[in-house]
């Protein structure tokens, strides 16, 4: 009996096939990462506005685009879209927006009035009211106890006070960078790099922190989208100050130029030669080279050619020696008065 009841199961199993998800990548308005959702039989596109449901409740996020299976491996739960918003949504989203500003007011004047070391950057709630988020930069840690209970007894709902950095800052705000375009973080970016300087330095740029810092004050995001084309660029020229073999000798590597793939070299004799990559000998072939300039130097030259007997002047010596024949005054006047004009 229990051997047709696990047949039975495995017939079952075998029929029923597993539905692949349809995943949603979301972006919230306050947070520059990313989020995986199932966005289960909804038809979505990018640009669209979503209501989720997240930990503390419900929120409106931003359609970002469709990630496969592949990418959401390793995810311990990944919640569903609730709905695509709707025109009441949409009216009850502008209640919530003014509110929000409502509770920034509220909270720079405690801010103010209490003396506190902190700037407000934005105030997010949830869709559905449970929460209330202030987030705020500031230098260092600051006791805001006395602040959290001013915000608990206006507004009788849960508070939370978040410290951010300055780059988190600017992708909730938003700005115009030096190259004319919206800041990176706050268009497209899912996630902050480690940005360093040696990264400015690869790509031969001025360190100067006024032209490689962002608004943020912190280095450019936009250092690390080239960082490993420059890497590889960079291997294959020598460093500045290394010893290198060239047809003209030894030189030493003053500079270089990564896009042009190409360096300067200063010879023994104090002159400077620019070349390429391709130029470079190996010590072999340097060692080569040297030889048979050698042996072309140590070669026997060629008697020179038979001189003419005495007397005998070569006919091209002879049209050199031959002199000039000088006009008279008369044929330069006659030659004057054809030139005139009748």
């Amino acid at each position: 009996m229990c051997k047709i009841v696990n047949m039975i199961m495995m017939e079952n199993m075998e029929n029923y096939e597993v539905k692949p998800k349809k995943l949603v990548c979301v972006r919230f308005p306050a947070i520059p990462a990313s989020y995986i959702f199932d966005a289960q039989d909804l038809e979505l596109a990018n640009g669209d506005l979503v209501l989720v449901n997240t930990e503390s409740g419900l929120a409106v996020a931003k359609v970002l685009g469709f990630p496969s299976e592949e990418e959401a491996v390793g995810l311990d739960e990944i919640k569903s879209v609730v709905r695509k918003l709707t025109e009441a949504d949409r009216d009850k989203l502008d209640l919530v927006r003014a509110k929000e500003q409502d509770c920034f007011r509220f909270c720079a004047e405690r801010i103010r009035a209490r003396n506190l070391p902190m700037k407000l950057t934005r105030v997010e709630q949830m869709f559905d009211g449970t929460k209330i988020t202030f987030s705020f930069v500031a230098e260092g840690r600051v006791d805001f106890r006395e602040l959290l209970k001013d915000l608990v007894e206006k507004y009788r709902t849960r508070i939370e006070l978040r410290q951010i950095g300055s780059r988190q800052e600017s992708a909730m705000l938003g700005g115009i960078g030096s190259c004319g375009r919206e800041l990176c973080c706050a268009v497209f970016l899912t996630g902050f790099q480690r940005i360093s300087v040696k990264m400015a330095k690869n790509q031969n740029m001025t360190l100067n922190p006024t032209k490689i810092s962002g608004l943020c004050g912190k280095l450019k995001c936009c250092l690390a989208y080239e960082k490993e084309s420059y890497a590889n660029l960079i291997d294959n020229l020598p460093k500045p100050g290394k010893k290198v073999f060239l047809e003209q000798g030894e030189a030493f590597v003053v500079s270089i130029n990564i896009i042009n793939q190409s360096f300067v070299a200063k010879l023994a004799d104090r002159r400077f030669v620019k070349c390429k990559v391709s130029d470079i000998l190996t010590e072999e072939e340097y060692s080569q080279l040297g030889e048979q300039k050698a042996a072309e130097h140590n070669k026997p030259k060629e008697p020179p050619a038979a001189a003419p007997p005495s007397g005998q002047a070569p006919e091209r010596d002879k049209e050199r020696t031959r002199p000039k024949r000088r006009r008279s005054s008369r044929q330069r006047n006659a030659k004057k008065k054809r030139s005139k004009p009748a």
